[in-house]
């Protein structure tokens, strides 16, 4: 078995953000009922309430498209108007986030989410950071579907 929160509590020190969250759903064939599973840096306990289908709120729509979601700062762009449909951001008051999908076998079975509270916005380096901490990938989780990508 996979310690995943120690994962991430380790990743959260190495990459030198305010929160990590690691969501999967309950159903990986299915992909029905999304909830956040292990979160480092969180300011409160509110995020074990969440429950997300596919295409909604972050994990949701990254699980539905399978691509890294960037946001560098959340205040000035059109996601701050709809922050009711994102409550992990909400709740965590982040500023800034970068999502990215998980793969296992050759489905999306969770989301890494990483993000920032402070006036401290994300730069594209960050992702560059991020993607490089998981080539080994996490726990039984790959960074991309490894079944149907074909190598350049």
């Amino acid at each position: 078995m996979h310690d995943y929160q120690a994962m991430i509590d380790q990743l959260r020190e190495s990459l030198n953000v305010d929160f990590i969250g690691l969501a999967m759903p309950s159903d990986l064939i299915l992909q029905t009922d999304i909830h956040w599973r292990h979160v480092s840096g969180e300011t409160n306990e509110r995020y074990k309430k969440i429950e997300l289908k596919k295409g909604k709120g972050v994990a949701g729509i990254v699980i539905k498209t399978g691509r890294d979601w960037i946001e560098l700062d959340i205040e000035s762009s059109s996601l701050n108007a709809h922050l009711f449909d994102f409550p992990i951001i909400r709740f965590e008051k982040l500023t800034s986030f970068i999502a990215v999908p998980l793969w296992k076998y050759n489905k999306v079975a969770a989301v890494l989410l990483i993000g920032n509270r402070s006036k401290r916005p994300f730069t594209l380096t960050m992702h560059e950071q991020l993607k490089k901490s998981l080539e080994q990938g996490l726990g039984t989780f790959y960074c991309k579907d490894v079944i149907n990508s074909v190598e350049t």
